[in-house]
């Protein structure tokens, strides 16, 4: 029996009223593509005996490499995130597995041009010019995937699912 591939749900999802809950739900959508998500709190240990801090933190990323190390593939979520652009953490994980050469698609709840978003905050003018490449965000996040964002998580993994299942 083949194992299913494995994919990286990367997003700031976690950070949901009920991130479990909905990494489940992310998970059978994975599997209805042939695919096994593995989602970011899968790999949950003990962590009460560390205060909020660095060492806290490093033992969280530690954890997310060890799944992104673990996977064939990554879906991540780009969607705004606390501002106009995709989540800082989420941005990594891309890169990260993009430097290992997995294939990823990405999705997006705001498919508007990043310089869109920016007009729309109405911030004050500086010296600073706004990347214009007609894309939803930066484009070293939008590339890697040859600039194909899709609107919502399936579409995602049934893209990825083709890829990586053919």
């Amino acid at each position: 029996m083949n194992k299913k591939p494995k994919v990286y749900l990367a997003g700031p999802d976690i950070f949901l009223p009920n991130p479990i809950e909905h990494g489940e739900k992310l998970k059978k959508i994975c599997t209805k593509y042939g695919l096994q998500g593995l989602y970011p709190l899968d790999n949950q240990f003990d962590l009460s005996d560390l205060k909020r801090g660095p060492d806290k933190a490093i033992k969280i990323y530690q954890a997310d490499i060890e799944l992104i190390n673990a996977s064939d593939c990554l879906v991540a979520n780009l969607s705004p995130f606390r501002g106009v652009s995709a989540d800082p953490g989420t941005c990594f994980e891309l890169g990260y597995a993009v430097a290992q050469n997995k294939p990823v698609a990405i999705y997006s709840n705001d498919t508007r041009e990043y310089k869109h978003k920016l007009k729309d905050l109405h911030l004050s003018e500086d010296d600073w010019s706004v990347e214009d490449m007609r894309l939803t965000d930066n484009l070293m996040l939008i590339a890697p995937t040859k600039n194909v964002v899709h609107h919502i998580f399936e579409a995602a993994i049934a893209d990825l699912s083709k890829i990586i299942l053919d």
